[in-house]
């Protein structure tokens, strides 16, 4: 078997434990010494599943995703009775209606190969950067005292207080870390990471990494599931964890979220995972509200002029996942 084809994810997974063990201890001693195996794990969401080694580079974790071939894309759904009447009722019952501005924001089917990555197992913030508290540059901010001393006082144990894309205070437990903020274009972010060592993915590779090649409008189907706790619909007789933010198939937390997107290289559609909130703050609800968060979900407003991404990309609502491929 070469070794193209053992990083194939079929053949992946059907390797003995203890050689998936020893690929990929060699893997990255010989190609990605900057990497440390901190231990190896199974993970399972959505129906599919995957042995992995969980990685260290500089306090951050990341994962060994195995490549495959997919057909992405999507243009018919099944969404579930209950869940299509509640969408239909904000089209005023026109059903026509609404399947097109559904189908008008999903990827077009495609086939795609993916290579075999190391991936950041979270999205991180772009355009903070973190400073020390005495920082004069946070200091001479007119909100920073006030805003240092209603954390400080405050008795939650995590917090995170951003005042209007300026700084940002992070509170964990006593420590209390401040970062400021520096806007930054789409070429220059994306110019950081390379610089790096590092690259975002394409389309093609986030929803993979966000699917697995599902084909459904969700990673887990074709519908919201109403008796799960999600951020912004938590049920109060539910004490389930967010079930947008645990570890998917790969061992990745993607940007589930509506207000949340992570920004891609090299793809005409630059941002995927989230509209920015913009149907969830017009009262879409929970189904139109999260259409956003849909594996093959493409937001047409990101080109609209106003939004000057090619300016300033970074902010509150978009995020990083950084990448390696493997050769």
């Amino acid at each position: 078997m070469s070794v193209t084809h053992i990083y194939d994810r079929q053949a992946w997974n059907a390797l003995p434990r203890p050689e998936a063990e020893a690929i990929l201890q060699q893997l990255i001693q010989t190609q990605f010494p900057e990497f440390t195996i901190q231990r190896f794990e199974t993970f399972e969401k959505f129906g599919q599943h995957t042995f992995t080694a969980v990685l260290d580079q500089a306090g951050t974790e990341f994962v060994f995703v195995p490549g495959d071939t997919v057909v992405l894309g999507l243009d018919s759904w099944n969404m579930a009775p209950e869940n299509r009447g509640k969408m239909a009722a904000m089209f005023d019952n026109n059903v026509g209606e609404m399947d097109d501005y559904i189908r008008e924001r999903l990827s077009p089917v495609r086939t795609a190969t993916i290579s075999p990555m190391i991936v950041e197992r979270s999205y991180r913030a772009t355009g903070y950067f973190p400073v020390a508290l005495t920082d004069e540059r946070l200091t001479s901010d007119e909100y920073f005292e006030k805003t240092y001393a209603e954390v400080k006082a405050s008795p939650r144990e995590h917090w995170n207080y951003t005042v209007n894309d300026s700084f940002r205070l992070v509170k964990d437990g006593d420590n209390i870390q401040a970062w400021l903020y520096k806007g930054t274009s789409r070429e220059e972010l994306t110019q950081e990471i390379q610089d790096a060592g590092f690259r975002l993915p394409t389309e093609d590779e986030w929803e993979y990494l966000c699917g697995g090649g599902s084909r459904t409008l969700y990673p887990w189907g074709d519908a919201m599931d109403y008796n799960k706790n999600y951020r912004y619909f938590k049920r109060e007789d539910n004490d389930e964890e967010n079930y947008l933010e645990s570890p998917n198939q790969f061992g990745l937390v993607i940007a589930h979220n509506p207000y949340h997107c992570e920004v891609m290289m090299d793809s005409e559609w630059f941002l995927k995972g989230g509209d920015g909130g913009c149907n969830l703050c017009g009262g879409g609800g929970l189904d139109l509200g999260y259409l956003s968060v849909g594996t093959y979900f493409r937001d047409p407003g990101i080109f609209d002029e106003y939004m000057n991404y090619d300016e300033e990309i970074t902010g509150d609502y978009t995020f990083v996942r950084r990448i390696k491929r493997i050769p």
